[in-house]
């Protein structure tokens, strides 16, 4: 009996979404953007500043404990796995997007 050749699964960003070959894998998320709340999108800007917890705290005047839900509803609906690769999809946003004037949304 021949053996049979092993099928190569499919990764789950191979479909729409898919990133450029080279590209970050973290550059598909900037298409769900578009998923978050305004407060979480003021959060998602702020982080491209690398700014901490309490400071955007400060910026927003809400507490700590609320940019970290923040900071997690971000994460959990862009689909990244860490803070650094948010900053980063945060940071190529925001000036990608600098011209009109930060806005996410139409």
């Amino acid at each position: 009996m021949s053996p049979t050749p092993a099928r190569t699964p499919t990764a789950p960003h191979a479909t729409a979404g898919a990133r450029a070959p080279g590209a970050p894998h973290w550059t598909p998320a900037l298409e769900r953007v578009g998923r978050l709340t305004p407060r979480e999108q003021e959060t998602f800007l702020l982080l491209a500043e690398g700014l901490s917890n309490e400071t955007m705290a400060q910026r927003l005047h809400v507490t700590e404990r609320t940019v970290r839900a923040h900071v997690a509803a971000v994460m959990e609906k862009l689909e990244l796995s860490s803070r650094l690769t948010v900053c980063l999809a945060s940071y190529v946003f925001s000036t990608e997007h600098a011209d009109a004037g930060n806005r996410i949304g139409p």
